[in-house]
């Protein structure tokens, strides 16, 4: 019944202590009445006329957004120590290595970092519902890290329009190689296409007075494909021409 009794006393105290920590709110507080967008008549001004509560909610959002590295280097340190200290008096009643303040800010610093060595672990309930706790705001804290820092590193307006405009002038330059080594061969034989066409007309007047050596026998022949065609499409159009007269004659 003496330790039973004592059992209770000591839940009782753990209790007490822990609600120790409900003064948390003063930091808040003074937090907004030290703001200085609290104390700016210009904030004040233009947030009463968009409807803009100031509230440590806002104030946090505008701090996250000028210093973000620093607001959560100061929020990750703070809590490391109070839930340290919180560990500590959840664990000290047990006489066990982690009601230690050494062993229990380790004990909070690998399990925020989601590590989890093992070598320690906490054997009370309430210790064990701290450091479930840590490894919850552990990774909240681990992503909104990786946002900062991807922000940090990302470049600036600026710094991409520079960054864009030497890419586009080195892809200018690859392309324009490229075009000269293909365009080269093609030009050759477009060249040779545009003599032989535009020498089609000459060559049709004068067919019978050129005398056409053997490196011409080409442009011989597509000449003479092009006079053939020609007839014919003549003299299909006037077959077709005689018939119809005919077919009118015939009729009347």
């Amino acid at each position: 019944c003496h330790d039973h009794h004592k059992e209770v006393v000591l839940d009782v105290e753990l209790l007490l202590s822990a609600l120790m920590f409900l003064r948390l709110y003063l930091v808040h507080r003074a937090v907004l009445l030290h703001s200085k967008v609290l104390l700016s008549a210009s904030y004040r001004s233009i947030g009463s006329l968009n409807n803009i509560n100031f509230t440590f909610r806002f104030v946090l959002k505008v701090l996250m957004n000028k210093y973000p590295a620093r607001t959560l280097l100061v929020f990750i340190m703070f809590f490391w120590l109070s839930a340290s200290w919180m560990l500590r008096l959840c664990e000290r009643q047990q006489q066990v290595e982690t009601g230690g303040m050494d062993t229990a800010l380790w004990l909070i610093a690998i399990t925020f970092l989601t590590v989890g060595y093992g070598d320690v672990s906490p054997h009370t309930s309430c210790g064990k519902l701290v450091c479930l706790f840590t490894g919850v705001m552990g990774v909240a804290c681990t992503a909104m890290l990786v946002a900062v820092m991807t922000k940090k590193l990302a470049l600036n307006k600026g710094e991409k329009h520079v960054h864009f405009f030497m890419m586009d002038i080195q892809i200018s330059k690859r392309v324009s190689k490229t075009d000269h080594h293909i365009k080269h061969p093609i030009n050759a034989t477009l060249f040779q296409f545009f003599i032989v066409f535009l020498s089609i007309p000459i060559l049709l007047d004068s067919i019978c007075d050129i005398k056409i050596s053997t490196k011409n026998n080409f442009t011989l022949s597509i000449v003479m494909e092009y006079q053939t065609r020609r007839q014919d499409r003549t003299l299909s159009q006037q077959v077709c021409l005689l018939t119809v007269l005919l077919s009118t004659s015939w009729v009347n």
